[in-house]
């Protein structure tokens, strides 16, 4: 009886515990019902080094619910190439410390995709990429996390303090083909979200 007792007050510790770090979250978008205003950028497609063809909601693949946002790419190898899709929307994440984002590549796509978060920031609008890509391992979803507490070296040539969580302008997520592999797929992208 002692240790029935023991084992559910443990599981509801573990519950408790689970809810709580929930609650320290914000999910952004989760692209249950439509992209959430996420697309290629104009310039991004006039590029012949942007190789993003085409954005949608996918109902095949989530990391959670049922659905995500779906990007078609076609990377030729050779050359460095991207995929950049972001969304416009002002934010003031003054109270969170980090952002993340899921990414998923099928199993059957090439080793060597690298993704990163990027920002656009301040009144200058300053484009403010993350230090260091993320490698995507094909069959698996990937999180891709930034710190924003001042002082992160997270970001690129970029002292972030709280001016510049405050004023965010665009979020947005590039995957990377650098010369190589070739891929001409999805990417899949979901749970982009705040941590406190």
């Amino acid at each position: 009886m002692k240790k029935l007792l023991i084992l559910v007050m443990a599981m509801f510790f573990v519950l408790s515990l689970a809810t709580f770090v929930r609650a320290e979250e914000k999910i952004l978008f989760s692209f249950e019902k439509d992209a959430q205003g996420w697309e290629i950028p104009d310039w991004a497609l006039e590029q012949e080094d942007h190789v993003g063809k085409s954005i949608g909601v996918a109902k095949d693949v989530a990391k959670d619910g049922k659905s995500s946002l779906k990007v078609m790419a076609d990377f030729p190898g050779k050359i460095w190439t991207s995929v950049v899709v972001e969304a416009f929307e002002y934010f003031d994440w003054t109270p969170y410390k980090a952002i993340s984002v899921d990414v998923y590549i099928p199993k059957e796509a090439p080793v060597g995709l690298k993704a990163k978060l990027v920002l656009t920031v301040g009144e200058s609008w300053k484009w403010t990429e993350m230090a260091r890509s993320i490698s995507l391992v094909p069959g698996e979803w990937i999180t891709i996390t930034a710190n924003i507490v001042p002082g992160s070296e997270d970001w690129k040539k970029t002292v972030v303090d709280d001016e510049f969580k405050k004023d965010v302008r665009k979020v947005a997520v590039r995957i990377e083909s650098n010369k190589k592999p070739v891929y001409n797929g999805p990417i899949y992208i979901d749970n982009f979200k705040l941590v406190k």
